[in-house]
């Protein structure tokens, strides 16, 4: 499984079936990217196979986070894992775990579990999270979307959040927390009031677990912020 060599930065873990990569802010995790700059996959490729040792003709994300968000995501190098790990995800068994700054609300309390209901607008590409009870007619297009939150830390202007989605429904987070009052610094899609210096949103996958196919060993894979700035450095001081 994963071996004792040192990997790049941006190769977070690395086995014969199974790469945990790290997504930096800007990036798709589509193959067919519009621009292949900006593809993940082909990024990474030749890293991964200077590393494998071998051409890599099958190498696709299990998911997806969204394009202004950085951190981990899980890459399957052949048909079969992927269709393991996808198995997984449908299944609710991956765990992945975010950080998120968002603009302070008051009374918001230490932590919570939120459920909607959400509908992915696929013209205007937004999504929008709505209570049961706030739908007076909902179809096939409004899905659950859960997620649990936990205050880690307090600023002037900011709070910080661990967020654990428990389903994973496009925007999901982005879409919750703004619905509950709590729009992610720099998100301006879902209400925040200006857009970030350093560019996407302050949200990031900070960590995946998963079974492993191979082995059923359970994985859990961290992406530490890259470069933090002032504002992500507080955040690493409240991380438990």
């Amino acid at each position: 499984m994963n071996d004792e060599r040192i990997l790049p930065p941006r190769i977070l873990y690395l086995d014969d079936a199974v790469a945990v990569v790290y997504k930096k802010i800007g990036e798709v995790c589509e193959n067919e990217a519009a621009d292949p700059s900006l593809s993940l996959v082909g990024n990474l490729r030749a890293e991964l196979e200077t590393l494998a040792g071998h051409p890599l003709p099958f190498l696709e994300a299990v998911h997806r986070i969204d394009q202004p968000v950085s951190g981990c995501v899980l890459l399957a190098l052949d048909r079969t894992t992927h269709a393991s790990l996808s198995a997984q995800f449908a299944a609710g068994q991956i765990r992945k775990r975010y950080l998120a700054i968002v603009e302070k609300a008051p009374d918001v309390g230490e932590g919570g579990r939120l459920e909607h209901l959400i509908r992915f607008d696929t013209k205007h590409h937004k999504a929008t999270a709505l209570k049961s009870e706030e739908i007076r007619k909902s179809g096939p297009d409004w899905k659950k979307a859960v997620l649990t939150w936990k205050l880690l830390g307090s600023g002037e202007r900011y709070l910080f959040l661990e967020v654990i989605p428990e389903t994973g429904r496009t925007h999901q987070i982005r879409a919750q927390l703004a619905a509950a009052g709590m729009a992610i610094k720099g998100d301006l899609k879902y209400g925040a009031r200006r857009s970030d210096p350093l560019g996407g949103i302050r949200l990031h996958a900070y960590a995946v677990q998963f079974r492993h196919p191979a082995t059923g060993d359970s994985i859990t894979v961290c992406a530490p912020i890259a470069d933090p700035d002032p504002l992500w450095q507080a955040f690493n001081k409240v991380l438990p």
